[in-house]
């Protein structure tokens, strides 16, 4: 063996075991910090309730405790990071492994940050055994008599917002959860881990056909501790959505219509589980047909035009009900700053998301119009960048969850600077989440009123430092070369009959 080869074998030893180390403690910590600390086992009223802080009640020593092991979790992250993208031999299904783990590791935890995983658990019910439509206010869990829905604590009276295939889906633990609360909690768990491995998986496939490194796209989300605390953690459901949505991004790359038909279908079962990736639509559009692509750009604009009219006629539309993307201002972005500091109310909260939606439309239209969309690296990091775009600047409604419609297509695209938004936005968006369950605590101790938007203020700005910092002083080392794969469309030139006395153009 040469010395060349000699050392290589060494250093993706090296990877190897630096990947193991990172991975065990990733689930180590998930498990013994985390899920048997704030399990399960708590009183049925505490778990329907949700909220870590309602069991670490310890005030900032427990704050100070819970964000050290928040620190242990993105250390490890970014080791397993480092060594999956130093490569090792099988790096792929040892990182799919790897996920299942942790994964696994949070199942036994009670949901830390939001009861919606409780609603759901009840709603699949309603779905399938009362027969009932649970995104209806006749299909709410204060009208169905089930021993599930009957523990529902929180939006009680509140219809939930998913689409018909995310209720399907969700019912997959019913034949072996029984009646028990806590078992159906633990199913819907269970099937946002096993999406969130799906996610991770297709995303590594579709990486590795556009020439990227199928192990680092995996572990870049699956591997996320925020996505671990929100999906095997919390019991989310976007998760669902997002594999869907990243089939049809592997399948709309490919140049026959045949598998393009697949993307689509692919895509409305996104749909059919939450609507939010429609948003990025336009640009498999212009993807697909690069004629209509300034029209394309100026329907977007338009619509945004109309909005905006509708803005200033002081005509909104929508109106606040449960937290969501489309018609809420959530306090965990710097919309909802805004709408504190300035005691909007409900009128004027109405017109902030009639405004982010402007915003959103204006950046798509820039996207549509400045963005190559020529190969399918390109359309990745396209859609990266719209969804990107449209949680980080232009959503009132945004919740820490929603990154996963965020990150996959930025783990795909590779983009070094993409990469370290996500991974900075992803890691800073602990901060309002420690906010918000300690709001009491830090205000009485440290002296810090409104914690909660203090913290928003500070994850982003520390989010755009990373995003702009961090691709200038380091690359992370890539072990290949980043090509521009993935299938090339380019519209076709109208053939000219050469003119007498020049050359035909080449073609």
């Amino acid at each position: 063996m040469s010395r060349r080869g000699a050392e290589g074998g060494q250093r993706s030893a090296t990877a190897g075991w630096a990947f193991a180390g990172a991975v065990g403690t990733l689930a180590a910590t998930l498990f013994f910090g985390i899920a048997t600390r704030v399990s399960l086992a708590n009183d049925i009223d505490i778990v329907a309730r949700a909220g870590i802080s309602r069991v670490l009640r310890g005030g900032i020593s427990d704050l100070i405790d819970t964000f050290l092991i928040i620190c242990v979790l993105v250390a490890a992250y970014a080791v397993a990071l480092w060594a999956a993208r130093r490569g090792f031999p099988q790096a792929f299904p040892a990182v799919l492994g790897a996920i299942a783990l942790c994964s696994a590791a949070m199942l036994p935890a009670m949901p830390l940050t939001s009861p919606d995983a409780v609603h759901l658990a009840a709603d699949v019910r309603t779905f399938w055994l009362h027969g009932k439509w649970p995104a209806d206010f006749g299909g709410t869990p204060d009208k169905v008599d089930d021993p599930v829905a009957n523990e529902v604590r929180v939006y009680r009276s509140n219809p939930s917002g998913y689409g018909p295939l995310a209720y399907m889906i969700g019912g997959a633990p019913l034949p072996f959860v029984g009646d028990g609360f806590r078992a159906n909690l633990v199913g819907q768990k269970v099937v946002a881990g096993a999406f969130l491995l799906l996610t991770a998986a297709a995303a590594g496939i579709v990486a590795k056909r556009l020439g990227r490194d199928p192990a680092f796209t995996a572990a870049f989300i699956g591997l996320n501790p925020m996505m671990l605390w929100q999906y095997p953690g919390d019991g989310h459901n976007d998760v669902l959505m997002a594999f869907f949505g990243v089939v049809a991004l592997g399948l709309a790359v490919e140049p026959g219509w045949r598998a393009r038909a697949g993307g689509a279908l692919a895509g409305l079962a996104s749909v059919l589980c939450k609507y939010a990736l429609v948003l990025a639509a336009p640009l498999v559009a212009a993807f697909w047909f690069p004629r209509l692509r300034l029209a394309i750009a100026a329907a977007a604009v338009g619509l945004g035009a109309l909005i905006l009219a509708a803005y200033a006629l002081d005509f909104a539309p929508v109106r606040n009900g449960t937290l969501g993307p489309a018609t809420a201002v959530a306090p965990s972005n710097p919309w909802g700053v805004i709408s504190g500091l300035f005691d909007l109310g409900r009128t004027g909260e109405n017109r902030l998301v009639l405004f982010g939606y402007v915003i959103y439309l204006a950046g798509l239209g820039a996207i549509l119009l400045l963005h190559p969309l020529r190969t399918g690296l390109d359309l990745a990091r396209a859609a990266a960048l719209a969804m990107g775009f449209f949680l980080f600047v232009a959503s009132p409604g945004y919740l820490p969850w929603y990154l996963i419609w965020f990150l996959p297509f930025a783990a795909i695209c590779g983009d070094r600077r993409v990469l370290w938004w996500a991974a900075a936005w992803s890691t800073t968006a602990f901060l309002p989440v420690l906010a918000l369950n300690w709001q009491i605590s830090i205000a009485r101790s440290w002296n810090i009123p409104e914690p909660v938007r203090w913290s928003v203020v500070l994850a982003w700005a520390l989010t755009i430092l990373a995003a702009w910092l961090g691709p200038r002083l380091w690359n992370g080392g890539s072990r290949q070369p980043q090509p521009a794969a993935g299938p090339r469309f380019q519209p076709r030139q109208k053939r000219r009959a050469p003119t007498r006395g020049r050359a035909a153009p080449a073609r």
